[in-house]
Parts: C-alpha cells; sequence; structure tokens
C-alpha cells in the first residue's frame, strides 16, 4: 500500500484532508517542520525530502503559501518516484511545475497539480457546463473568511494588491494591475451579492492549455469581510497604506476571522463562441472551505485505489470528473447553482 503524506498537514486543509482521508478509509500522515507531526520534514529541504520520501509514496501537497514556496519537493519526487498532489492557485508555481513537464514525463510519475478551486474545480465546472470550446471563463470567489482567514493567504493576496499581474487576455498572457478593475456577481443566497477585484491565479495557465478555445481567462476576488474590500482598494492606490498592511498582516489575521463570513463560494461565468454565456455558482455554508480539496480528495482516492489512468501531468481537465465532484460537494451541503441566461454583472 501506498504511503499518503500530506505536508502542511497541521495546518487548516492539511488537517481536514487527512480527516476526510480517514473517512475514505485511507490512512495518511502529517508531515511538517513542526516536532508534533508524525513525519518531520521540510517541504523546502533537498536534503529533508530525500530523507523522508521513499519510491511509490503519494504527496499531498498543502504547505502553503505557495507563491513562496519552490520545486524543491516536486524535484525531490522526480529523484525518488513518488507521486505529487498539490493544491497551488498561484500562477507562478504553476508556470514553474509546466516547465518540468519532460522531467516529470521521463520519471513516470504522476503530478496532479491545482487540484483546488483554482484550477481542478473550474474546469469541472467549465465541462459541467457542456459548453465544448469556451471563449471566456471568469472566476468569481468569495471565501469563507471566518474559517480561512490565516497570515499566509492574506500576504498572498496583499503582493498583488497595486501590482503588476498576469492573466490572459486576447488569447496571451498579459500585465494588468491587480485589484484595480471591479466586477460585481450575484451569488445565491446565503453568500449574496459580491463586489470582487481583479486577481492574478493559475486558470491563466491551466485552462488555456485544456481548452485553446479561451481568449479570456480572469478571476476576481471578494474578501467577504467587513471592511478589507475598502482598505485593499485604497492600498492598491497608496504604497504607504500597502507598507503598513504589510508589516501588520499577522496581527489582522485574528480580526480578520472575527469579521469574515461563515459562508463562502465561488462563481463562474463562462462564455461560448455566440456571446451566450452559463452562469454557476459553487455555495456553501461552514463546510464551503471543503470546495478547495475535493479534487486532491478524490484524486487521491482513486490513486491510492489504483484507479488513476494518467501519468505525468494530469490535464486540468480530468483532475476530476463532474459528477464525483457534485456528488462529494452535495453530502457536505454544497451547492451548484446554475443559470443559462446572461448574468446580472456590471462594472
Amino acid at each position: 500500500m501506498k504511503r499518503v503524506i500530506v505536508h502542511g498537514g497541521l495546518g487548516l486543509f492539511g488537517r481536514t484532508i487527512i480527516s476526510e482521508l480517514t473517512k475514505l478509509g485511507i490512512p495518511a500522515s502529517a508531515a511538517s517542520r513542526s516536532r508534533s507531526a508524525t513525519i518531520q520534514c521540510d517541504a523546502e529541504s533537498p536534503a529533508s525530502l530525500r530523507k523522508t520520501l521513499q519510491r511509490g509514496d503519494l504527496i499531498l501537497d498543502a504547505a502553503g503559501p505557495f507563491h513562496l514556496r519552490s520545486m524543491a519537493l516536486i524535484e525531490a519526487a522526480i529523484e525518488t518516484g513518488c507521486d505529487v498532489i498539490d493544491i497551488n492557485d498561484n500562477l507562478l508555481y504553476a508556470q514553474q511545475v509546466v516547465a518540468l513537464e519532460p522531467r516529470i514525463n521521463a520519471a513516470n510519475i504522476c503530478v496532479v497539480t491545482s487540484a483546488s478551486t483554482v484550477s481542478a474545480v473550474a474546469a469541472a465546472i467549465i465541462r459541467h457546463s457542456g459548453i465544448k470550446s469556451p471563449t471566456g471563463v471568469t472566476a468569481y470567489l468569495a471565501p469563507a473568511t471566518r474559517h480561512t482567514a490565516n497570515s499566509g493567504a492574506a500576504l498572498s493576496l496583499l503582493r498583488t494588491v497595486g501590482q503588476p499581474i498576469t492573466i490572459w487576455r486576447d488569447g496571451r498572457l498579459q500585465s494588468a494591475t491587480g485589484w484595480t478593475e471591479p466586477r460585481s456577481f450575484s451569488m445565491p443566497p446565503p453568500v449574496g451579492p459580491i463586489h470582487a477585484r481583479l486577481y492574478e491565479s493559475a486558470d491563466a495557465i491551466h485552462l488555456p492549455r485544456a481548452w485553446p478555445s479561451l481568449r479570456d481567462v480572469t478571476m476576481y476576488v471578494d474578501t467577504n469581510t467587513t471592511g478589507v474590500n475598502t482598505v485593499l482598494s485604497l492600498a492598491a492606490h497608496s504604497p504607504t497604506i500597502r507598507r503598513t498592511l504589510e508589516k501588520s498582516i499577522r496581527l489582522a489575521a485574528r480580526p480578520a476571522r472575527w469579521l469574515g463570513a461563515k459562508s463562502g463560494g465561488v462563481g463562474y461565468e463562462i462564455q461560448d463562441g455566440s456571446g451566450q454565456m452559463r452562469s454557476v455558482a459553487v455555495i456553501g455554508g461552514e463546510q464551503s472551505f471543503l470546495v478547495a480539496i475535493a479534487p486532491a480528495l478524490l484524486a487521491t482516492q482513486k490513486i491510492y485505489e489504483g484507479m488513476f489512468e494518467f501519468c505525468g501531468i494530469v490535464p486540468i481537465s480530468h483532475i476530476v470528473e463532474p459528477p464525483s465532484l457534485i456528488a462529494f460537494l452535495a453530502s457536505s451541503s454544497i451547492d451548484i447553482v446554475e443559470s443559462h441566461h446572461n448574468p446580472n454583472v456590471h462594472t
């Protein structure tokens, strides 16, 4: 039987992954730099990884934030012969993984990258929509920050505020300024209308690889926390405010959890060549954060049971089958709400 090792296993997502795998009958061990972890290992240390990993291991990488991560774990997996599943949402990290594709293929290992809301859920929703050749995909994220707010996630968001980011627009990667383009999206209850700003994500590389017809791929984020959108909008135009936020981000994480919403969701607008749109929202209450780990859990189950047919970098459109994802989410009271009409979106 494969050893299943969850890097970042003491964090929110890591702990939840281990708990959910246990429900599926899959034993998993928490790996972390902390001495309290079952396996003490530093995901950024080649020496530590070489000492810990064994051929045939299945590694779930939840050790964010990924914008601070190197390719050390992927490199170690290539050298050792381990399969890897990560929940990365960062564009640069995704690009670095894709750049290693020839070596990943040669090592005959399976790498399931961005098995999270970004980008596996987005891909599954596109497939579920029935649009075979989408020309545009816009994602709107409103996280349940009462549960998910932490300093790492906050720093990942803040590094894009008022800064150059990369998006897929007009059929190519282009530069834009983070948090400066506003969009609104009508989420179903219990979330309701959100007012989001432009954000960089790994969708910009993964989705066009799966659907070459895509001309535009963008993501917008609403912090879903009282007052924070306004503060970040000010920071986007004021380096002084931005620097102040960077210095105080660790102190601000706890109040953000108090002020943050209990419910969250992600919405998608999927456009076809005729200009028609389909609107799909994934909405949940207290358990909505499970959306972020659902693809990783389902991929782990298939690999563990020897039912996964892919080697190399798994195409983002085949990490999880839409019916399996929808069934898993439904079991956690997370709903899929669809509309085949043009959505009420304005700038």
